[in-house]
């Protein structure tokens, strides 16, 4: 798990839950997410499930995940009110966001919603959307960032688009600079903008999106 604070003796306003992709380490959004912590923003990315053979072959799911996620969140809000918890994902991470955050709006939460190039579906070339398709229960702010340029990482017919549609009052942007991986850090961002390819230097857009963040953060208030 990674866990970023604010330093000092500042005190945390927010909490963020952020998913990672499909078998990637929490470590590789360090970049991404550090810089929250100037605004007294918690972070925190878990690492859920054992990156291996049973993750590959479907044996720890998307949904499963998402379950364990409401488990975390309740953790994280603990009854604090002034404490908003949002909670985010990214890749396979954003789909089990979303269906975390349906799990939990019978309990008012999560605060927020933020989705950074999620994508839907189930198995490991997903096709066609599953999440998505269900009622959307939440009705927190929710933002849905989409990577500008495309790659067969995070294919069409199950990409950021199809949940901005599903939730039609979301906060929808696509950040052209920026391909699926150019958040990632180090090898993670390497294996993955090689894969699913990116921008030649991936830092401004990779800005973009913390202050995208950033922003949806700060603007959520406590219940």
């Amino acid at each position: 798990m990674l866990r970023l604070d604010p330093s000092g003796e500042s005190t945390a306003t927010r909490v963020l839950v952020f998913l990672p992709g499909f078998m990637q380490s929490s470590a590789s959004y360090r970049t991404l997410l550090e810089p929250l912590t100037a605004q007294r923003i918690s972070v925190v990315v878990p690492q859920l499930y054992r990156r291996g053979p049973a993750v590959l072959t479907g044996r720890y799911s998307v949904e499963q995940e998402a379950l364990d996620a409401v488990a975390l969140v309740r953790g994280e809000a603990g009854g604090r009110a002034d404490r908003p918890v949002v909670l985010g994902g990214h890749s396979r991470g954003g789909q089990a966001a979303w269906r975390a955050a349906n799990l939990l709006a019978p309990d008012g939460l999560p605060a927020g919603l933020v989705l950074v190039d999620p994508v839907d579906g189930a198995g490991r070339v997903p096709s066609a959307p599953t999440a998505s398709r269900e009622p959307v229960e939440f009705t927190c702010p929710c933002l849905v960032v989409g990577a500008g340029i495309g790659g067969r990482c995070a294919p069409e017919p199950v990409n950021h688009a199809v949940f901005a549609a599903a939730a039609p009052y979301a906060r929808h942007v696509v950040v052209a600079t920026i391909g699926h991986g150019d958040i990632l850090d180090d090898r993670s961002a390497g294996r993955a903008r090689r894969l699913c390819g990116g921008a030649p230097d991936p830092a401004p857009g990779r800005a973009a999106v913390t202050a995208l963040l950033t922003e949806l953060l700060l603007s959520v208030r406590g219940g």
